[in-house]
């Protein structure tokens, strides 16, 4: 969706085309809810004692920041429609999927230690390596087969498998000649997974500043991993096997790309990432050894995303069919970062999110900063859409990397 917008930005297209694919009923909604958003603003700003979450600052409301706001709920309408809306035979389908996978999980002793569900992925043994070029930013495009299977008999597998584009991993490389450097592994939001992600990121300027190597790997179901047809095998969505399919395959292709790094001599590896890629780099750190890890604007619990986001006239439906309860808790635990210890140290570990972010919403940041034992935070004045624009937040990144010894500015 960041991607979108971007494009929308560069090529000089009109916003009606992106609200023109906005039912009436849901753009008219965002109003309400970001004038609700400033007004509780308002009212914490003004009752600090008795805020839910006394660690996190009050923001004052600005109109730039309501607006801010306004921005991120129209996007939330945008992402809700159809995904957020299953059809009811899919809605009992998904139920019964959703009750014999967690039977599964929990005769595995997934549940109880989900990084169980998470196995070490062999080493790359025949990736193609070209050239490519991005404007003005030279690049090589790493592929490679994802070697993912689902653990037998996990509902959805066989439809997730189908999707033979996504089988194919694709990433986006800035490396220098010479000696061996630290790697940045950056990860994108829902929506992007294109080589535009390496003017979102800055990749270019740290690549060029800091004097490291950096790397975007497209996640499943993203850019040209994309699905013909993404009803087939949804990703995000309330097909909740979906979602674990494609957050396993995410840890293990990130996984994989990462032991490549390594392979050519990483002296460092840190990961960034942010939204989608935010959760998956927190739960990424749950299972593998990192020198880094920064996530910006993360959503780290996929069932409150999906109760949170289910659209107001569809939710009496979905509730009913079993699907805003405990058993879809229940089976995003096996790829839940609140489920798992990281492993890299908390001096290390980095958050940052938009106190008016209505995406994400701070909240799931302050939960995943308190799970991680309260490390370097930073609470910006904006929203989700504008966490890469943000300078607050940007400055946050460049210390965490400089703090962590991924990179210095001008070392080499």
């Amino acid at each position: 969706m960041l991607e979108r917008l971007r494009r929308l930005r560069s090529d000089g297209e009109k916003s009606a085309t992106l609200l023109s694919d906005i039912p009436v009923g849901a753009m008219l909604g965002s109003v309400p809810r970001s004038v609700g958003f400033g007004v509780r603003s308002y009212v914490r700003s003004l009752r600090a004692e008795r805020r839910n979450y006394p660690d996190m600052p009050t923001v004052f409301p600005t109109p730039g920041l309501v607006s801010a706001a306004f921005l991120d709920e129209l996007v939330v309408a945008f992402m809700s429609t159809g995904r957020l809306s299953p059809a009811p035979a899919d809605a009992i389908r998904i139920r019964d999927e959703v009750a014999e996978a967690v039977g599964k999980f929990r005769a595995e002793a997934f549940l109880d230690d989900p990084t169980l569900f998470h196995p070490e992925p062999p080493p790359l043994t025949d990736p193609v390596v070209r050239g490519k070029l991005y404007g003005t930013i030279g690049y090589e495009q790493l592929a490679f087969d994802s070697g993912y299977t689902p653990w037998p008999g996990i509902p959805g597998a066989t439809r997730w498998q189908a999707a033979g584009a996504n089988q194919r991993v694709w990433a986006y490389v800035l490396r220098h000649p010479g000696k061996p450097r630290p790697w940045l592994v950056n990860l994108h939001g829902f929506g992007m997974g294109r080589p535009s992600d390496l003017a979102a990121f800055r990749s270019a300027r740290l690549h060029r500043d800091f004097g490291i190597n950096v790397m975007h790997v497209v996640l499943p179901m993203h850019g040209p991993r994309k699905a013909s047809r993404t009803q087939d095998a949804p990703f995000v969505s309330f097909d909740y096997l979906g979602n674990v399919h494609g957050l396993a395959q995410a840890v293990w292709d990130v996984r994989r790309a990462i032991g490549w790094a390594r392979h050519q001599g990483a002296t460092a590896v840190g990961v960034h990432g942010l939204s989608l890629g935010a959760y998956v780099a927190a739960l990424l750190a749950g299972v593998e050894d990192l020198d880094c890890v920064v996530v910006g604007v993360p959503s780290v619990d996929m069932a409150w995303v999906m109760s949170h986001h289910v659209p107001d006239d569809v939710e009496r439906e979905v509730r009913a069919a079993g699907l805003l309860g405990a058993e879809a808790e229940a089976v995003h635990r096996v790829v839940s970062p609140l489920a798992v210890t990281p492993r890299v140290p908390v001096e290390r570990r980095f958050v940052y999110a938009g106190l008016a972010d209505r995406m994400a919403t701070p909240q799931q940041a302050y939960r995943l900063w308190k799970h991680w034992e309260e490390p370097s935070v930073c609470w910006y004045r904006g929203s989700h859409i504008g966490a890469m624009w943000n300078r607050q937040s940007r400055r946050f990144v460049d210390d965490a990397l400089t703090s962590s010894g991924i990179g210095r500015r001008n070392a080499w």
